[in-house]
């Protein structure tokens, strides 16, 4: 959605396939981690009138924020504009269900992005696998770097994507996560939806292959993938 704000025209995302990995890397640093912060702080005050007034002052200026970070100005220029209906209207209608929609994942067998198929590689953790040495090393990580996600660092999503999310056939290359590469500022611009397939499947997988190793049951890593596939495919992670 494109909006006329002043003399500048700017860009509102609808859906979460509008809006990149960079963008919600760069919202988290500087509105989402104080706003995380701020969300604990009414969790954890007793139920009552202050609670409640402290709940719609965070309603509002989550809406300040946020609207502000897409427009590109300041939340303090919002809160002085003539058109506070207008972009409450704006940010209830898009942009607050965008953020909601962040747990609710359609997880494909492939994504057509910038014109061309990519996959979500699967990690396999068994004897035997074909993921190499050097996949495996850059990988050994990914447990950390996904609670890490649940606390707001997104970042940790630019390099799970670059390891995990290829073209079809496209081997793993460790240049992938050097700093500055080519493939990590592509990974910026990955939209949102696959972004979040990403995290969700690898996810998915770890819990999978952790029950699997607990009950010491072999599972070929073709049906691990298929089960992810089948039963995953209605997005609620």
């Amino acid at each position: 959605m494109q909006l006329q704000l002043n003399d500048s025209v700017v860009t509102i995302p609808a859906s979460l396939s509008e809006f990149t990995l960079g963008q919600r890397i760069t919202f988290q640093q500087e509105y989402g981690n104080d706003l995380d912060e701020w969300v604990q702080r009414i969790i954890s005050m007793e139920d009552g009138i202050e609670k409640e007034l402290e709940t719609t002052e965070f309603r509002f200026e989550q809406m300040y924020r946020t609207f502000a970070f897409f427009a590109g100005c300041t939340p303090e220029a919002l809160k002085e504009c003539e058109f506070v209906d207008d972009v409450a209207n704006i940010y209830y209608s898009c942009l607050a269900n965008l953020l909601e929609n962040e747990s609710k994942v359609e997880l494909l067998s492939e994504y057509i992005w910038k014109g061309e198929t990519w996959v979500i590689h699967p990690p396999e953790l068994k004897h035997g696998s074909k993921m190499t040495f050097g996949e495996f090393i850059d990988s050994k990580q990914m447990v950390k770097d996904l609670a890490e996600l649940g606390k707001g660092h997104w970042e940790k999503m630019l390099k799970l994507s670059a390891i995990y999310l290829r073209k079809k056939d496209e081997e793993y290359h460790e240049s992938f996560l050097y700093e500055d590469s080519e493939r990590l500022k592509l990974m910026e611009e990955l939209p949102m939806d696959i972004a979040m397939a990403v995290g969700f499947f690898l996810t998915a997988s770890m819990n999978l292959f952790i029950n699997h190793f607990r009950s010491s049951s072999l599972v070929e890593p073709k049906e691990v993938v298929n089960t992810l596939l089948n039963t995953s495919s209605d997005g609620d992670g």
